[in-house]
């Protein structure tokens, strides 16, 4: 059964324009990133951070199910740890749809405190783009427990925190839960960061 969806338009700015879906794992972010950017009616870049090589049968055929959801005519670039490098390629694209900045994060946990600085900080004169318009999909991870494990526990506070740099960059904010999309832009108030 088809579902009509009522999209609120996204709001550009002159200057290029950023807006980033947040969900937990399988809520529909990234089909609701996918939808927001059939809207557009301009060329997609699709920017696949996951590692297309991993030798697992359930992420293989999670990359499957994406890449038979994405339309014929959308361009696909696997740029794995390289984004930065892959969105500065892309600047004049009119439509960058990255998928997604977790998979990203998952790619780098190999890397010392101030390496992995020097990447987020990389990543961060890239959003907002120059033009056009980039959609940033990326996991929810602060409703979880503590990890335990050191590597889970890195993954988090990294990902939260580069949640956090990439929203006070954005225009746009959704939170998607459960199949359900919400517009944060709308329904919310920034709060006071400071970086510890």
């Amino acid at each position: 059964m088809g579902v009509s969806v009522d999209c609120t338009p996204l709001r550009n700015g002159p200057a290029g324009h950023g807006v980033l879906v947040l969900g937990g794992s399988g809520s529909g972010k990234s089909q609701w990133a996918e939808h927001l950017a059939s809207t557009r009616q301009e060329p997609v870049l699709y920017v696949a951070t996951g590692d297309a090589a991993l030798a697992d049968t359930d992420w293989q055929q999670r990359l499957q199910r994406h890449r038979r959801r994405r339309p014929a005519s959308w361009q696909t670039q696997e740029c794995g740890a390289a984004l930065p490098e892959a969105l500065a390629a892309a600047e004049t694209a009119p439509l960058r749809l990255v998928d997604a900045l977790s998979s990203w994060v998952g790619t780098l946990l190999a890397l010392e405190e101030p390496a992995w600085q020097a990447r987020v900080e990389q990543l961060l004169t890239c959003i907002p783009p120059q033009q056009g318009l980039t959609i940033l999909v990326s996991d929810e991870v602060s409703w979880g427990v503590v990890p335990a494990s050191a590597s889970g526990y890195c993954f988090r506070e990294r990902l939260a925190r580069l949640n956090r740099h990439v929203a006070q960059r954005c225009q746009n904010h959704w939170l998607v839960v459960a199949g359900r999309a919400v517009d944060l832009t709308r329904w919310s108030q920034p709060i006071p960061y400071q970086q510890a």
